[in-house]
C-alpha cells in the first residue's frame, strides 16, 4: 500500500490485518511485522470495510460486487453482482450476510452467495446495517431510516428525517442511535420508531455514534465531539476540534479516541 491508502476500517483476525484500498486491492498484512502476506484485486476501489466469518473475508467494491475470499488460499469463493458500488460494511449473522449499495438496493444473502431477499430504497445506501432482535436497521440518502424483518425483508417501520443519512446506527437495549445530514443525532425506540430524543448539532452528522456506559458519543462536521445522555439526549459535555469530524470514536479502557480533519487524533476521558 505504498502508493495508495485504505478507506475502510481494518479487520483483525488471527494476528492478521485485512483492509481494502483505493488501489482496488484487499490486503492481508501481518499484525506483528507489517509484512504484506497477500493481496486480492477487484475492478474498483474498495471503500467497504472487511468482515471476517466462516474462514472468509467479505467485502464490497466500487465495481459493484460483494466478494467472499478464502483466508487460507486467498482465492475467491464467490462474488455477487449488486449492480452498483458497495460502500457499506456487510453485517454477518450465523446464517446471513446483509449489505446495501449506491443504487439503493439492500440485500440479504446466504453463505453461498444466493440472494434470500432484496429491498429497494429510493436513493443510495451508504449507512452500514446492524441486525438485532430479528430486525435489520439502516439509513438511506432518501431521508428515511428503515427497520426490516431480517428473515423476510418486509418493512417493520420507517422513520423520516429532514435529509438523508450515511451514518451507521448503534443500538443498546431498545435505544437505536444514528446521525443525519439534517444536523441531528437521533435516538429511536427500536421496536416501533418512537422518537425518544433528537439533538441538534451545528452541521451534518456523517460519522457513526457509539454507546458506552449509558452515554452516546458522536462527532459532527461542525468539528465537535458530543457526549450525550443515552436516555434523554441531554448534553454531558462537548469537545471542539479545529476541523470537521466525519469518523467514529473508539473507547478502550475508558479512554475515547477520535480523529479530526485538523490532522490530529485526540484521546479524551469518556
Amino acid at each position: 500500500m505504498d502508493h495508495s491508502y485504505g478507506v475502510g476500517k481494518p479487520a483483525i483476525f488471527e494476528n492478521n490485518i485485512y483492509i481494502g484500498s483505493e488501489d482496488k486491492k484487499m490486503y492481508c498484512i501481518s499484525a506483528w511485522t507489517g509484512k504484506e502476506l497477500w493481496t486480492f484485486s477487484t475492478d474498483g476501489p474498495i471503500r467497504s470495510s472487511v468482515k471476517i466469518a466462516e474462514g472468509h473475508a467479505f467485502f464490497g467494491s466500487d465495481d459493484g460486487y460483494l466478494y467472499a475470499v478464502n483466508l487460507v488460499s486467498n482465492k475467491i469463493t464467490w462474488r455477487i453482482d449488486s449492480g452498483s458500488p458497495i460502500r457499506t460494511t456487510p453485517f454477518i449473522t450465523r446464517d446471513n450476510i446483509y449489505f446495501g449499495n449506491e443504487y439503493g438496493d439492500f440485500f440479504c444473502l446466504d453463505f453461498s452467495g444466493h440472494v434470500r431477499w432484496r429491498f429497494k430504497t429510493k436513493k443510495a445506501i451508504t449507512s452500514s446495517p446492524i441486525v438485532d432482535g430479528g430486525m435489520v436497521f439502516f439509513a438511506s440518502l432518501d431521508s428515511t431510516f428503515y427497520a426490516l424483518d431480517a428473515k423476510s425483508g418486509w418493512v417493520v417501520w420507517r422513520f423520516r428525517m429532514e435529509k438523508g443519512s450515511i451514518s451507521s446506527p448503534c443500538k443498546s437495549e431498545n435505544f437505536l442511535v444514528f446521525g443525519s445530514a439534517d444536523n441531528h443525532i437521533y435516538c429511536l425506540e427500536s421496536g416501533n420508531a418512537r422518537e425518544i430524543w433528537r439533538y441538534k448539532t451545528d452541521h451534518q452528522v456523517s460519522g457513526s455514534p457509539i454507546i458506552y456506559n449509558n452515554s452516546v458519543y458522536c462527532g459532527s462536521a461542525d468539528g465537535t465531539l458530543y457526549s450525550l445522555d443515552l436516555k434523554n439526549g441531554q448534553l454531558r459535555w462537548k469537545f471542539k476540534t479545529d476541523d470537521l469530524i466525519t469518523g467514529s470514536p473508539v473507547i478502550i479502557n475508558n479512554i475515547l479516541y477520535i480523529g479530526s480533519s485538523d490532522h490530529l487524533i485526540y484521546a479524551l476521558y469518556a
